[in-house]
């Protein structure tokens, strides 16, 4: 029998928030949360609108901040990298959803390696969503990264607590997806 590793995330249709819910690898489970917006079919899903989209999506690589605590990442059994100072997530033009590379000092604010006030996106994982043809204004940008303290919602990515975020890199596999939907 053949299977394909998959992260589960499930969250229930109704609740306080709708946007907590479980992320589960075979049997190992933690909270996680999604957007604030709550689930979304992929088919409506917008730049900016706070919507995670539900589907099953590829997970292809991980990129981590270089730093000493994150470093075992890169013997990790999925391709972690170390992002650079010219990563760029681009979220406009004709490299939309792309990871794209900055020369000599344009756009330093949209960097992934920026000094920023938390350490939410220390380790990004991108969600293979609108990526392999990517269309304008459908959504960019999905990541599985660290949550907030508060586990309020994300502008659209799945997020795990930062106690988590390591363990959660150490279970996943090449060749995995996420799953993403209500509970059932």
């Amino acid at each position: 029998m053949t299977w394909i590793p998959t992260i589960s995330v499930r969250v229930p249709r109704i609740g306080d928030s709708g946007w907590t819910g479980t992320l589960s690898v075979e049997d190992w489970s933690v909270p996680c949360v999604i957007g604030s917006g709550g689930l979304v079919t992929a088919a409506m899903k917008r730049e900016g609108d706070r919507k995670t989209p539900v589907g099953v999506y590829p997970l292809r690589y991980g990129l981590f901040r270089d730093l000493p605590a994150l470093r075992t990442l890169r013997d990790a059994g999925f391709p972690f990298v170390p992002y650079s100072d010219e990563m760029i997530w681009e979220e406009d033009g004709p490299d939309y959803n792309r990871l794209v590379f900055a020369e000599g000092s344009e756009r330093q604010g949209e960097r992934l390696a920026r000094p920023r006030d938390h350490d939410l996106f220390d380790v990004i994982i991108p969600i293979g969503y609108n990526d392999a043809v990517p269309q304008a204004g459908r959504g960019s940008a999905l990541f599985i990264h660290a949550a907030r303290p508060d586990m309020s919602g994300t502008a659209g990515c799945v997020a795990v607590r930062r106690e988590h975020l390591l363990e959660l890199a150490r279970r996943l596999r090449p060749g995995m997806v996420i799953d993403i939907d209500h509970d059932h």
